[in-house]
């Protein structure tokens, strides 16, 4: 394949002249005699290169085997939530029934997003996740790595493009198994919540290896995993929620719903509503209701299998030969409420082969219905709650990895060869209201209000949905490392290398969803393949026995745009055995994914909770107004509120085949210092830069500027509804002279591409300090404390031509995230406490909500003092015990929010239930 000639920047031309400099002189010099080595070489994460001297010029963050058993977590994902560099808030599988990438669990790093942090096992690739987040970002899949093979986890919280490639913008997290193992080891942990009993968690796994690598010249080892967690609905814990949230939050909160079972007559223009005969269940106005809280989820079932296998031989003294076999089963059982259906404004979504809105009207029953007691037709306020109707969603999906390699030695050289496969296949299913047949069903009356109907009926009114995704990669790659020439402070080390991979993904919604036949369903097609390669060259030369310095240069080529170098420069300075400085410098790069570029048809959907400046102070105004009144008031309030505030904004959003990279520049300072003996500081500046980003236009900021030419055509609104004018004159008849009135229908659709347009720019500062501590007879005490300080996350204004407002310590974004941990050892028993804490920050997003989340628009919406308009610090003390006394057994207990602290009080968000959990685990080798 031809590669097109690369254009270097500056950094890449000072770091490629300085290494072919380098290379050039260590050729010319280079000797045969070496020497023999007193220590084993290790290859760390963020170098090809071998190393006796694991701390590098690149900060990164490492947890051991022990460590995380202290943490309770059960799974990869619940480890990596402890880590002060990761975003929490970065897609998971429990509470996520509307991604498009549901049952998975992704990682993001420095608020830069899943598509730019990259996950590694072993320091190589594994399967993506078969859908793709925000169906944009491709991502792995935490919950399809096994937690109980893990010896340890490294994270590189620097850019490491020019190491690794595309997607290590914002850093690397590299999840590394055990190597051998011999015998047989079983474990089993559970854990639930103590008040409430909630959250129910059991972990099961087996591991077992047979063979000594060096009398036996093999080890084969393989663990299997077995996790399951069991959801639960809202009534389990509804009185756990404090009063503020009904009141101020969601004023309906718990009550029964309108939108109910037989339902209600609605027609606003006739000032009819009244209940369906046959309802059994009213509120206090005469309307029919339904009990929703015992349906409704606070948390989402799963299931997972997981299966590591490898095998290491050797073939001579110089030649050796390993394997690996991953797989995964994963299932999330998702159950979203029954669907429903309230009289008034039509239905509205995208047909994405036409790209166009579509409208469908809302069904009335005809005057010739039994239950309708009028002579015209009047709307119906229902949800379809029959008993022989499943609405369960689950989302499932496998994925996988199979490689081999040969590694060996010749001469002064280590070379390695591997070449393996990755894929994966999933699947979404949901039921979803037909476009034709439900209107059809109840117009006609073949449909029975209230139940009795035929499964053939209910089949056909709610068809089966969803999408089906299947995705692989073909890989090879090699290396070669070894030691060129001497240098003063040891030898200079090299390492090239090269990579060939090729991708395939393929996601389509099925052909019910890609018609638009099923109601307020966003469709997704993607078909495409790639092949994509690398070569690398890396050298680490100790200048200096206090000197070293590391330089890194990969070029990539994908289709569609010029090989592209990454660059990397790294240095590190031991001033004095106490004291090292270290840096680096770096150019990275994402290349656009087969989802940004590859799309057949616009990926259609919903953005949901968006604040719509043109109605939410009426909204606003109206469910104040409503909220005072009778229980249908109150309801009706709700859903005033929603419909500004945070309403549903139908989108499509196109591929695009002419995108370029995503690049970046980053940059690390700092320095690692022993102050006193045995206790470690390392404070470390970093800053990345993403420039050309590719992204959509943020909903907030285009309705912000709708009136403004090149943002008024890429949306279009409905007319101000029957519904906003009934709520409207009941809100001014119950408060006659507030006159309130809608100044603009609801948004009927929104249109949006993939461009390369944005840019973000996040600094900050991480701080961490060890020690460790011998208190004599009394055992051993370790301390530990991982900070990281944000000072900038900005993003780009492209009408302005100018970073827009830095964000930290804004909703979502603290300035200080720590973890402070201490454990004792004594003997056979260890017990430990972690204390996580995060900093306050307002309510407000950025400057576009700032009128009403800031603190002014907060407490004038609120008027009350009772309760605060910013987001509190938040505090969780977590307990942690083992007890190795019994031969082969080690007992573990954790406690996690031992004080049971709730989270702060969030009048934007609600209220989220944080319990005290109780979790025992036992682990037993034969």
């Amino acid at each position: 394949m031809m590669l097109s000639k690369p254009k270097l920047s500056p950094i890449s031309k000072a770091v490629f002249f300085a290494l072919s400099a380098i290379a050039a002189s260590a050729h010319a010099q280079n000797t045969a005699g070496t020497a023999e080595p007193v220590m084993q070489r290790v290859e760390v994460t963020g170098s090809n290169i071998k190393r006796m001297d694991t701390e590098t010029a690149s900060p990164v963050t490492v947890l051991r085997r022990d460590e995380i058993k202290a943490t309770g977590a059960n799974t990869v994902r619940q480890i990596l939530d402890t880590l002060t560099s990761f975003d929490t808030g970065a897609i998971k599988d429990d509470g996520n029934s509307s991604s498009f990438a549901r049952g998975a669990s992704g990682a993001s790093m420095r608020g830069l997003g899943t598509g730019a942090t990259l996950v590694l096992v072993n320091g190589r690739r594994v399967s993506n996740y078969p859908f793709a987040d925000g169906a944009k970002d491709t991502f792995v899949n935490l919950d399809s790595i096994p937690a109980d093979v893990i010896d340890r986890v490294e994270v590189l919280k620097d850019g490491a493009s020019a190491i690794y490639g595309s997607d290590a913008l914002a850093g690397v997290i590299n999840i590394i198994t055990r190597k051998s193992f011999q015998g047989v080891s079983t474990s089993a942990n559970y854990q639930q919540g103590i008040e409430p009993n909630i959250g129910k968690q059991t972990t099961v796994g087996v591991l077992a290896g047979y063979g000594d690598l060096e009398k036996d010249r093999y080890n084969v080892f393989f663990n299997i995993e077995g996790y399951k967690r069991e959801g639960y609905k809202l009534s389990k814990v509804l009185r756990e929620y404090p009063e503020w949230h009904k009141k101020y939050v969601s004023t309906a909160f718990g009550d029964p719903s309108l939108t109910s079972f037989p339902g209600n007559l609605n027609e606003s223009g006739r000032k009819v509503r009244q209940a369906v005969k046959g309802c059994t269940t009213f509120n206090a106005s005469g309307l029919c209701v339904s009990d929703l809280n015992g349906i409704n989820p606070s948390s989402d079932g799963a299931e997972r299998v997981n299966l590591y296998s490898a095998l290491h031989f050797k073939l001579s003294d110089t030649t050796r030969g390993f394997a690996e076999v991953s797989y995964s089963d994963t299932r999330t059982d998702y159950s979203p409420l029954p669907f429903g259906m309230a009289a008034g404004s039509p239905w509205s979504w995208f047909d994405g082969n036409k790209k166009q809105s579509q409208t469908v009207q809302k069904p009335k029953l005809p005057a010739n219905s039994p239950y309708n007691p009028y002579n015209f037709p009047v709307g119906l306020d229902y949800r379809f709650m029959d008993s022989n109707l499943d609405w369960k969603s689950p989302a499932k999906a496998t994925q996988y990895r199979v490689m081999a390699g040969l590694e060996g030695t010749i001469g002064t050289y280590d070379w390695e060869a591997t070449i393996g496969r990755t894929g994966g296949e999933g699947t979404q299913r949901s039921r979803g209201a037909h476009r034709d047949r439900l209107p059809a069903a109840i117009v006609s009356g073949e449909y029975k209000l209230g139940g009795g109907n035929s499964d053939a009926l209910l089949n056909s009114m709610f068809p089966l949905a969803g999408t089906d995704a299947d995705l692989s990669t073909n890989f090879i790659d090699a290396k070669l490392t070894g030691e060129l020439m001497s240098l003063p402070g040891g030898p200079l080390a090299f390492a090239f290398g090269t990579e060939l991979r090729q991708e395939k993904m393929y996601i389509r919604s099925v052909d019910a969803v890609m018609n638009a036949e099923i109601i307020n369903t966003g469709s997704l097609w993607i078909d495409g393949q790639r092949n994509l390669s690398a070569a690398f060259l890396e050298l680490n030369a100790p200048v200096l026995k206090s000197l070293e310095l590391n330089g890194a240069l990969r070029m990539d080529k994908a289709p569609g745009f010029s090989a592209h170098v990454s660059p990397k420069l790294a240095a590190r300075w031991t001033v004095t055995p106490k004291l090292m400085l270290r840096g680096t410098i770096a150019g990275g790069f994402r290349a656009p994914n087969i989802p940004e570029t590859l799309g057949k048809v616009g990926v259609t959907g919903f953005y949901n909770s968006i604040l719509d400046p043109k109605r939410c102070n009426t909204a606003t105004a109206i469910r104040d107004i409503l909220k005072k009144g009778n229980a249908n008031d109150v309801s009706d309030s709700a859903t005033a509120y929603n419909s500004g505030c945070l309403t549903s904004v139908p989108a499509m959003i196109s591929s695009s085949s002419t995108l370029k990279p995503e690049t970046s520049r980053s940059l690390t300072l700092g320095f690692v210092a022993e102050p006193i003996k045995n206790v470690s500081i390392a404070v470390d500046y970093f800053k990345i830069e993403r420039r050309d980003e590719i992204s959509t236009r943020d909903v907030p900021y285009v309705l912000a500027r709708e009136d403004v030419p090149g943002y008024a055509e890429k949306l279009a609104r409905n007319p101000i509804s029957d519904t906003d004018r009934r709520l409207a004159a009941r809100a001014n008849e119950l408060s006659p002279g507030a006159n309130v009135a809608w100044g603009a229908g609801s948004i009927q659709s929104l249109f949006l591409g993939y461009e390369n347009f944005g840019k973000t720019d996040t600094q900050g500062v991480d701080i961490d300090v060890n020690g460790r501590f011998s208190a004599g007879e009394y055992g051993t005490v370790t301390m530990g404390l991982a900070t990281t300080v944000g000072l900038k996350l900005r993003y780009w204004d492209i009408d302005a031509n100018q970073y827009r407002p830095n964000t930290i310590g804004l909703r979502g974004n603290p300035r200080v995230v720590s973890v402070f941990s201490t454990a004792w050892r004594n003997g056979p028993v260890t017990a430990g406490v972690r204390v996580n804490y995060k900093s306050g920050t307002t309510l407000n997003n950025d400057e576009t909500d700032e009128a009403r989340w800031g603190d002014a628009g907060c407490r004038a919406a609120l008027k009350t003092d009772d309760l605060p308009c910013r987001l509190g610090s938040d505090v969780r003390t977590d307990l942690n015990f083992a007890y190795t006394g019994f031969k082969n057994l080690r007992l573990l207990a954790n406690i996690n929010n031992v004080f049971d602290q709730a989270r702060p009080i969030n009048v934007r968000d609600g209220y989220v239930l944080r319990p005290r959990t109780l979790k025992l685990g036992a682990e037993y080798t034969f």
